[in-house]
């Protein structure tokens, strides 16, 4: 299909998509409650001819669109959205996915309910409109990508797709990796007494400033496409809840982005030999993986770890480089291409040895704010990306 008939098609439903993309903000679905979002995604799919829709058992939403026999192509976003906060501090209420001056308003309309619906169409559309596919489509709505990733790696687990590519806001650029996201769990555990008698106890909240002080100076690694590792300290926590009683146990959450050459087995061993210098007399210390008790809403349970894993792809991998092309081409400029700030379900793609790349509409700034919106030019501007991607990715790097 020539570039400027591919616009006209889907400037004819560009009230469609925005509408769809709409209900879909319209809906809450913080993880493990995306079911009311899951019956809307499977609806629309069936209401646009997918070949095949179905649920699996953790509640992802799989939608398959037939084509030839070369190799198959994944659409892959999540269903699930972070806690929009006070309604109060938003411009517009955060479930209104109302439009203002061409803008989507509202809780995962850049992350990512606006790139969802736009892949959702790109696969409908190639259906409903029999446009050549080379190979087969299929679409993953999945769950819990906002607590790790629970849907994406129990897709890993299913299908076996050629190459895939992620959904997640890139302003309409290409992406090809981003740093990974280790979730740890410090302790130190003391001794408790009554605060008046502090020196009868050990006091857990030394041994953790001392940590702290050190953790600030941390030397981090370096990548030369990925920039440095980070670390934050998070949440603190106690297992007291009297002013009056020194703790036994303090614990605190860091958040840790690590570049591709570290891993969570190497950040464990780093940070417990920097704690056990920080330790006072008597004390003891553990550094571990941060564990959930995941339930999703179709009732499946998993003890689940907190790791999201990095990736890069290669500047002259085939995908990317046929990727940057029909994009290129279909989009009517330079797509540049980029790394994400975040992690995502590409990292476990990437880890189940599937090629992924990352492609969608709007601003990444905005995700996990208060403003967040999605113009609606720039969701059709996915929806033309994502429907070049499918037709042209397959037999592109297929031939190379």
């Amino acid at each position: 299909m020539a570039d400027k008939e591919l616009t006209r098609l889907t400037q004819t439903h560009r009230d469609d998509l925005a509408r769809f993309a709409s209900r879909l903000i319209r809906a809450p679905s913080l993880p493990g409650q995306e079911a009311e979002v899951a019956s809307i995604v499977t609806a629309e799919m069936e209401h646009l001819g997918y070949d095949e829709v179905f649920t699996d058992h953790v509640g992802n939403v799989i939608g398959w669109v037939r084509g030839g026999s070369g190799p198959c192509l994944m659409f892959n976003g999540h269903m699930d959205h972070v806690d929009p906060g006070d309604p109060a501090g938003w411009s517009h209420p955060p479930y209104s996915g109302k439009l203002v001056a061409g803008e989507l308003w509202g809780r995962g309309s850049v992350d990512m309910k606006g790139p969802l619906a736009a892949m959702i169409y790109a696969a409908g559309l190639i259906k409903q409109y029999d446009l050549p596919l080379t190979g087969s489509l299929v679409v993953t709505c999945v769950v819990m990508e906002e607590t790790g990733g629970l849907g994406t790696q129990a897709i890993v687990s299913q299908l076996r797709p050629s190459f895939a590519v992620v959904g997640e806001p890139s302003d309409n650029g290409l992406m090809r990796g981003h740093r990974g996201r280790v979730e740890l769990i410090v302790r130190v555990i003391g001794r408790s007494v009554h605060a008046g008698v502090p020196e009868r106890g050990v006091n857990p909240h030394y041994g953790l400033a001392r940590f702290l002080l050190q953790l600030e100076r941390l030397s981090m690694a370096q990548d030369t496409l990925l920039g440095s590792s980070s670390v934050a300290p998070t949440l603190y926590h106690t297992d007291q809840t009297s002013a009056n009683v020194t703790p036994g146990e303090a614990r605190l959450t860091i958040d840790w982005r690590n570049v591709p050459a570290e891993t969570p087995e190497q950040i464990i061993e780093r940070l417990s030999a920097l704690l056990a210098g920080a330790l006072p007399a008597g004390a003891e210390s553990q550094v571990s993986v941060s564990r959930k008790q995941l339930a999703t809403y179709t009732g499946h349970t998993e003890d689940f770890p907190s790791i999201f894993p990095s990736f890069t792809l290669p500047a002259d991998q085939p995908l990317l480089v046929a990727a940057q092309r029909i994009l290129s081409r279909a989009l009517g400029h330079p797509v540049p291409v980029g790394v994400w700030r975040f992690a995502t379900d590409g990292g476990h793609l990437m880890a189940g040895n599937i090629p992924t790349i990352g492609f969608g509409p709007g601003n990444p700034a905005l995700a996990h704010t208060n403003q967040e919106r999605l113009p609606v030019d720039a969701l059709n501007q996915a929806l033309i990306g994502y429907i070049a991607l499918a037709m042209g990715l397959t037999s592109a790097v297929e031939s190379t």
